[in-house]
């Protein structure tokens, strides 16, 4: 730990964290493309020495129509860019909130997964939900549920 005046001016000495919000442009369905956006924003944060970086929801495979939040071929490439993301995290040094599509149980989420420093942290399913229907359905419906 730092002493003298420049301990005093560090503002993690006083409990406080540098955030940084990223928006990556992004096309829909583009996992590839979404997630070296996701890195390429992380690593601009991490040079701007941030601690948390946020990003907008749904953002490694952006929003799409419905259906092509269910079809399998777009989940697993999902799977794939957030491991990836995590992969890349490991040289960081800001945490990433990172929002994707992601299945459990038989059940389709839009989740906020926390990564750092190489792990996934947690993930968050999103729950206040807005009743309209694009939104109702991708996020913690069951399959083929309307």
């Amino acid at each position: 730990m730092r002493k003298g005046p420049e301990a005093f001016h560090s503002l993690h000495r006083h409990g406080f964290v540098r955030v940084a919000t990223a928006t990556p442009r992004v096309r829909p369905a583009d996992v590839s493309f979404n997630r070296d956006a996701v890195i390429a924003e992380a690593r601009r944060a991490h040079d701007a020495k941030a601690d948390l970086v946020v990003f907008p929801e749904l953002c490694v495979s952006s929003y799409a129509i419905d259906d092509l939040h269910m079809q399998t071929a777009l989940l697993d490439a999902v799977e794939a860019a957030l491991a990836l993301i995590v992969e890349a995290s490991a040289k960081l040094a800001p945490a990433l909130l990172v929002g994707a599509p992601l299945r459990h149980e038989g059940r389709l989420y839009n989740c906020a997964v926390v990564i750092s420093r190489g792990h996934i942290l947690g993930i968050v399913p999103k729950s206040f939900l807005p009743n309209y229907r694009e939104s109702t359905k991708s996020a913690g419906s069951p399959r083929g549920a309307a």
